[in-house]
């Protein structure tokens, strides 16, 4: 598939460098730019206008340099002939370089791809899409529970977990193994005030301590802790070997009535 770069000579570097890349990431995607193309002694309106009649898709590179450029214009024109005929449908993918007050009239409901906004991978996906006309894949979804280790404040020898969701209320669940003998544990959550009756269920070993809190969740932006306490150690995080959700079972359950600061 050939693709026509249209852009001003001042957006040069910005446009070639997207014309490397794409070209290298895809290499069904044949470019045609105007510095690897024009010959000296060629004739230039003709080589451009051979260049756009042999393109399948045409990018024009809309920026405060090139939005009234006479021979942008030109091309555009070219090609916007070629669409509106019917010759080539959706042959135009206008690309964004800069900020723009106002689109030409012709182009102001096309959907665009803003290239300062977007990081490589992103608008390098955005402008295969555009010319090959194939939707983009749906992304992975991400992780909704994030955690993190860290040292407790006032605990040298302890290692405190923060759990907390992303986007939606996860389960209060977890265990945490370890590779050196516990000798005390501790949990947290702000959202509890308080007097509060809560069924649990509690695992406690040498080297591995598990709570689950049943008919409550942990919500966003209110993280959970657990906390474990080591007999000795330098650096109580290296000790945690897994952290893993848990479901309460083999725990010894409860219900215990618990006042909250």
């Amino acid at each position: 598939m050939k693709v026509f770069f249209s852009h001003a000579s001042e957006d040069k570097p910005l446009v070639e460098q997207v014309f490397l890349r794409v070209g290298q990431r895809f290499p069904d995607i044949k470019g045609w730019l105007d510095k690897y193309e024009i010959l000296g002694g060629d004739d230039l309106i003709e080589a451009v206008h051979a260049g756009i009649e042999s393109a399948d898709k045409f990018l024009i590179f809309l920026s405060p340099n090139s939005i009234d450029k006479p021979w942008v214009r030109t091309e555009l024109r070219k090609a916007l002939a070629d669409e509106i005929n019917g010759i080539k449908p959706e042959f135009i993918v206008p690309v964004k370089v800069g900020h723009i007050s106002q689109f030409p009239p012709f182009l102001e409901s096309r959907f665009y791809i803003d290239i300062e906004s977007k990081t490589e991978e992103e608008w390098m996906l955005d402008i295969y899409s555009a010319i090959t006309r194939q939707k983009k894949e749906t992304d992975t979804p991400a992780a909704n529970l994030a955690f993190s280790v860290q040292l407790a404040s006032d605990e040298p020898k302890a290692a405190m977990v923060v759990f907390e969701p992303q986007f939606w209320a996860e389960p209060i669940g977890f265990k945490i193994t370890t590779s050196k003998k516990i000798e005390s544990t501790v949990w947290r959550y702000p959202a509890f005030k308080g007097m509060q009756q809560i069924s649990i269920s509690e695992l406690k070993g040498d080297f591995e301590y598990g709570i689950r809190i049943y008919d409550h969740n942990i919500k966003p932006k209110v993280p959970f802790v657990m906390g474990v306490v080591f007999g000795d150690g330098d650096n109580p995080r290296a000790n945690i070997t897994k952290i893993a959700p848990w479901d309460g079972e083999g725990g010894e359950q409860s219900m215990r009535v618990v006042n909250f600061n």
